[in-house]
């Protein structure tokens, strides 16, 4: 352990004030790190230097004598400052030595357990930081296997389930057009519009899980497309706003947070909301990419939101989180009857090579 000049000083400050007394640090080769007295700061203590190379490790006095013949030595009385049985500098405290010694005494238990105390400090910062390294490692995994698994999901109902299902629907139609039955070939079409509206159900369950414009085209693309089914299906106006962006891709992580993130927010929206308008804007600015949602709605009081239990709550923590794991900023804004704004900002690596897409939209 070394002695950090700040942190030395500042011990120096409290125990110089408690004893009345002149006090200094020095490193563990001699150097004068802190000091009552600025100006003995970087000089080299003899006293000090001497016992820490020539060993062994002690308490020692300075006489008036000696405060003539050494540099950068005062009269007093010096204590090693020891930590895990390794002496880490030396604290001396001036005056006459029998006088001063039980005060350096004092002060180096002082500085020992304020070290000893800082040193515990740091193992619990550096375990806790640990900590949320691997906690925002294994989210990050979860999210990446969860985003995979869906995107599987999606591309087998729509290539196999959604094959399957409009073979069937082309089968009923064949067939009833060979069943002489009025009654029969009602019922058979009664199945194939059944069918049509599985059908249906499965396209919006795929394009929910994983939207494949969002692989093909980019986040500008999925974001409209989705908007679209939004607006028609909850009867709910929404002005998309994209500047800045055309055809640029950005990392797959970043694309993937800020759709689910605007998935999150509107369904929100058209669950508790009760807004019959929401102004969504994407834009990239100074290398971040900035998605921001504002409805007109009923609001509520954003500080309810901490440990609350309720759904809408657990979407905000998980978009809040999923920001998090790209070092972005999120923040939401709202209050009673004045609507909510949600605002997304991530910094953006964009792809080296520039895939087509929508041109820019408005």
């Amino acid at each position: 352990m070394e002695l950090d000049p700040r942190f030395a000083q500042t011990l120096v400050d409290i125990v110089a004030a408690e004893l009345n007394q002149n006090v200094n640090i020095t490193d563990n080769h001699g150097v004068i790190i802190a000091s009552f007295s600025k100006e003995r700061i970087s000089h080299i203590h003899e006293a000090a230097a001497k016992m820490l190379l020539s060993g062994p490790i002690r308490e020692f006095s300075v006489t008036d004598k000696e405060e003539r013949q050494l540099k950068g030595v005062r009269a007093g009385f010096n204590v090693p400052i020891m930590v895990n049985d390794c002496c880490v500098g030396v604290i001396g405290v001036s005056g006459e030595p029998h006088t001063a010694a039980p005060y350096a005494r004092l002060a180096a238990r002082f500085v020992e357990a304020a070290l000893e105390s800082n040193a515990r400090q740091e193992k619990l910062v550096r375990a806790l930081l640990e900590k949320e390294e691997l906690q925002s490692t294994l989210l990050n995994k979860v999210i990446s296997v969860q985003e995979e698994e869906r995107k599987k999901i999606s591309r087998e109902l729509h290539d196999e389930t959604s094959q399957a299902l409009t073979s069937i629907i082309v089968g009923l139609r064949v067939l009833s057009e060979h069943v002489h039955s009025e009654n029969e070939r009602m019922k058979i079409l009664e199945m194939r519009d059944l069918v049509v509206t599985t059908l249906e159900a499965v396209h919006h369950l795929a394009v929910q899980l994983r939207p494949a414009l969002l692989d093909d085209l980019g986040l500008v693309a999925a974001a409209q497309k989705y908007i679209e089914n939004y607006s028609r299906q909850y009867n709910i106006f929404v002005d998309l706003a994209v500047v800045n962006l055309s055809r640029q891709r950005f990392l797959p992580e970043i694309e993937i947070t800020l759709y689910r993130i605007l998935q999150e927010a509107l369904t929100n929206i058209a669950k508790h909301a009760k807004a019959s308008k929401v102004k969504v804007t994407l834009k990239k600015h100074k290398g971040r990419l900035m998605l921001i949602v504002k409805d007109s709605g009923i609001g509520f009081n954003a500080k309810r939101i901490s440990g609350t239990a309720s759904d809408n709550c657990l979407g905000i923590h998980g978009m809040h989180e999923r920001v998090a794991l790209l070092s972005g900023d999120f923040t939401i804004h709202s209050s009673e009857g004045e609507g909510t704004t949600i605002a997304v900002e991530i910094p953006v690596q964009q792809h080296k090579k520039t895939e087509s897409g929508l041109g820019q939209a408005h």
